[in-house]
Order: C-alpha cells, then structure tokens, then sequence
C-alpha cells in the first residue's frame, strides 16, 4: 500500500458519481481529495432566471441562442442537447476544446459538462431502480453475461441514497420496477389522468404510474458534496484534467493521478492510497486507456481485452406536440427555469413483450411522459434497452487531441437489427397512444413554424430516419469497464475494483455491463455507495496493518 500520501483517497470526477463517493468516503473517515476538470460554480450567477415566463426545453427555442453557440462558440454539438439554451449554455463543454471522433457513417452526440456538479444541473431528476430483470437478464435470453451482483445486493444503497436526496413516487408493487423509498407521493395531473383511463383501455397489460424524481434542489450544489464538505475531510481541487493514473511498476497499483491545470496548462502529479474514476463514462475509459505503461501496455484495466468494449446508449425515442391544458404551478416552480424535472408526469414500465410490431427483439422499453406540466406541450419518451455488443467501442484517437494535449476518444457506436426493431415497435406504440388520448404530435412541443423549421434544419443531428435518436443523445452512456466474477471476461470485479489494479475503482456508468430500459444515474449512484462502503473497510484493516500488499510506492 502507498504509504505517507496526503489523501487516502482521489476521487476523479464531482457529478452523479464523483459527489456520493466523496460523500460516502470522508463520513467515513477517509481524507479525500475530488478532482473536477471545470469551474466552480456561483449559485446566483449560474442560474439566471428569465424575464418573462417561456419554455426553453426545445430545439430551436431560442433558435438565435443555438445558432451562435454552435458557430461562434464553439458549441457545435453540445447545442444539439434538448436541455441546450441560453440560459443553460454556460453548463455544457467547448467542443472545438474537448474533442471527440467518430467513424463518418456513426453519429454519436457526446453532450458534456465540466463544472463542479457535472451534468446534474441538466438533470431530469427520474429515478427507477433496476431489477433481477435486468441483472440477470442474460440468463434469461442468452444474450451477454449477467452482472455480477444482484438485485438484493444493492437495494440497501437505493434505499440510502432515495432516503437522502429525498425521492418522490408511488407504491405500485410492479414486478421488474421495483418500489423504493419515498418522502411523498406523486400524482398525474387532470389530463394525464384521462390519458391513463384512455391508453388503459386500449393496452390493458400497460401500467400507467406516476413518475419518480428526486426533489428540486435551489441550493444548486449537489447535496452530498455539500455533505462532504461539512465533514471537514473533503479538499475539493477545481480545473484540474485528469490525464492518466500514475501507476507502480513494481506492483501493476495506482499511486494517484496526473492532471493538467486548465487554466495554466502545467501538468501535476497528486497521491493517494486510492483512486476512484467518476468521471463520467467515455471519459473514465479515456483516463484508463491512457494509462499504458510497462505492466499495463494497452491501458489499466485491458488485460481481458474488453476495456472499451460493450459500450451502450439507452434507445431513445420521442414524440411531441403542444397542448393548451397546462397545470396550475407554485410560484416556486414557474419562477426556476432550471427544474428539468417538473415535465415529468408518468411512466409506462416495460410491457410490449408480445405482438411487436418489426418482429420480435430482446429486451424492453419503457414510455416517459406529461401533459401540461407548467408548458403548452405534452411529450411522449420511449427509452430501451441496448444489447452490449463487442462491435459498440470507444478507443484512443491515434491523431486527434484536446485542447491540453491528451488524446481524444473514438466513439464507434450503431444500433442493431435488434434495436431498430424496437425502435419501430416503440414509435407504432406510442403513435398509437397518442391518437388514442386525442394527443396530435408535431415536429417540436411548441409546434410554431420557427421551432419547426430549426428542427428541420438540425434534424439530421438528431434524429435518424428510422424516428430514433442519434445514439448518444439519451446521455445514458454506459459500458466499457464491466464488472464480473472473472478477470479474464470484464474490468471490474463485483465491488468495482480492476482487477488490473486493485486500487482503482470505476463507479461511473462504464461499470454497467447491461444498460436497462431504465434511467441510470440512480443506479450509478447506488453502485457508488456499495463501493465506498468495500473501500472503507479495506482502508480500515490496511490502517489496523491486515493489509496483504504493504509494498511502498
């Protein structure tokens, strides 16, 4: 073990991931320090209100704003994002300065933020926890492998971290979407109601639930790295890039990382007794591939060969149009325009398991929707599941850099015959749900000829001919650095430890090794607490000298 280190452990990355392990590891003891690539941030300044009541959750809205990011900002492909405006531009990444390839045929939108907090002020807030359904989901079709823990092994960090942050849902005993702790109940407003009465009709196996989200927080920073802070073990370290992980020859383990000052370009070298990656997945497996060494020649994490491989996006697909019937908001709610979460209303779990409509597939998807949630609009969001696939990759560009000379990722990413079937399936039920519920769907929520024809302007950037969404833009990447029971088939093993490095911990979303219909940032964050609580322990027997490896760094 690394001895006479300033921290116990680094943590890379402040987002989803980075700000529950910073939290988990200082209430633990540990003195830690967090690496976050961007700015802080000013939870005045930051969070601009608008003048007048309006809706920027669309493409095109204001059509002006995108423009200019895109040409003259160098926000070519971060303005693309749904959530993109000007009031939320200052939260997603240059990408003249941040790179990124992909082959010419093989779109992928990579929609980035570096700031302490990452992506979570762009959050929907949707939070559903996954199943045995999906855990074990080879086992049931033969497709992939199983991952390595199950359902019960992380249902106690659901319940801490739905228990924390204060969730919002129903008890509804569904099997496959399992019930989690929440502080209050949500409920469908009067048009949402009359859409479940209806679309039940027509799809009696359909379950038409409220949604689940997690409270708004006005605070603005994430609450558990408010929480880490308060322990006073926390040091929070701000433009710093993390380069590679600094490895020991000798034993194959990290001794910390190196990073590069944003701002003064100068490389730095920090040490700790662990590391944990959080940095979001494509660039958790950037920091890892580039980690070559002598006893990691392809990268820390590689010797099965599957470092990069499997890499997912959930399958999305969306359907929209405006709607005059909106609901009666608090004050509180119309005056944040950076609630992302208060459009959510219901959710269709999984069901078309029979009758698909191309032909049958693997898997599922599930429907997201609202209708007048404080906008003139109701929308339609199918989100499924993409098988892992060893062809779905991301690599190390062998030309391409980023602004501080690091190598860029390659992202080669399609979806299947598999998924365009579902694709199909998902469009033909919702369409379907739609004229059922009388709902008409348009080109943009809003519906007006500016917004439409900005939509047709980016449509090839967003949506592919077959009505789903580019892949990437779900920004439910995951994969890349599975976890398993076997260094020979995955990364990880069941406590998110390399197998290459047992020091090195991947919390993220790379560690999935099956995405799920369902959003994952929950589950990234659950997996994150049963990490740190196996690096706590470890950390205590090592401090008590039980510690098989003691070699010096």
């Amino acid at each position: 073990m690394i001895n006479n280190c300033e921290f116990d452990a680094i943590v890379v990355g402040s987002g989803a991931a980075g700000g529950w392990a910073a939290k988990e590891l200082t209430e633990g003891g540990m003195r830690v320090l967090l690496l976050e690539a961007g700015r802080n941030i000013d939870p005045i300044e930051d969070f601009p209100q608008p003048n007048k009541a309006g809706h920027h959750l669309a493409v095109g809205n204001p059509l002006v704003a995108r423009s200019k990011a895109a040409l003259l900002g160098g926000q070519f492909v971060q303005a693309r994002c749904i959530a993109f405006s000007h009031l939320t531009q200052q939260f997603f990444v240059n990408d003249r300065e941040n790179p990124y390839t992909t082959p010419p045929d093989k779109p992928f939108n990579w929609y980035r933020g570096r700031q302490v907090g990452g992506k979570l002020y762009l959050w929907g807030r949707i939070v559903f926890r996954m199943s045995d359904d999906d855990f074990k989901a080879a086992s049931r079709d033969g497709h992939g492998t199983d991952w390595p823990i199950s359902y019960s092994d992380l249902a106690p960090h659901y319940d801490k971290v739905e228990t924390f942050l204060g969730v919002n849902g129903t008890l509804e005993g569904i099997p496959g979407l399992p019930d989690g702790k929440y502080a209050k109940a949500t409920t469908l407003n009067a048009p949402e109601k009359k859409f479940r009465a209806l679309v039940g009709q027509a799809f009696p196996s359909a379950r038409i639930i409220p949604t689940r989200f997690v409270a708004n927080n006005l605070s603005r920073i994430p609450l558990p790295i408010r929480a880490a802070q308060e322990t006073g073990l926390l040091t929070l370290r701000t433009d710093a890039i993390v380069e590679a992980l600094d490895i020991n020859e000798a034993t194959g383990r990290a001794t910390g990382v190196r990073y590069i000052d944003r701002i003064t370009r100068q490389a730095r070298s920090v040490r700790a007794k662990f590391v944990i990656l959080c940095a979001g997945s494509i660039e958790t497996l950037r920091i890892l591939m580039n980690s070559r060494c002598n006893c990691h020649p392809n990268g820390v994490g590689n010797t099965s060969g599957r470092l990069g491989q499997n890499f997912m996006d959930a399958v999305h697909i969306a359907l929209t149009g405006p709607h005059e019937d909106v609901e009666a908001q608090t004050p509180a709610d119309q005056t944040d325009a950076f609630d992302f979460g208060k459009i959510g209303g219901f959710y269709v779990p999984p069901f078309r398991a029979q009758e698909p409509v191309a032909g049958p597939y693997l898997r599922g998807f599930g429907i997201m929707g609202g209708i007048g949630r404080g906008y003139p609009f109701w929308h339609l969001t199918a989100q499924g599941e993409m098988l892992p696939r060893p062809q779905n990759k991301v690599t190390l560009d062998p030309y391409k850099r980023d602004a501080w000379g690091i190598p860029a990722a390659h992202v080669d990413v399609t979806y299947s015959e598999n998924e365009e079937r579902m694709v199909a399936d998902a469009l033909a039920t919702m369409k379907r749900m739609a004229a059922v519920a009388g709902l008409e769907p348009k080109a943009t929520p809003i519906g007006k000829p500016l917004h439409n024809l900005a939509f047709k302007i980016m449509r090839k950037r967003l949506v592919m001919k077959s009505g789903a969404s580019i892949p990437g833009s779900a920004i439910h990447e995951v994969g890349g650095a599975p976890m398993g029971t076997e260094a020979k088939n995955s990364v990880l093993d069941p406590y998110n430890r390399c197998w290459d490095a047992d020091n090195v911990f991947v919390t993220d979303g790379a560690c999935f090794v099956s995405s799920g219909a369902q959003n994952t940032t929950l589950t990234i964050m659950a997996l994150t607490v049963r990490a740190c609580a196996h690096i706590i322990k470890t950390h205590r027997a090592s401090s008590l000298g039980y510690e098989a490896d003691q070699t010096a760094a």
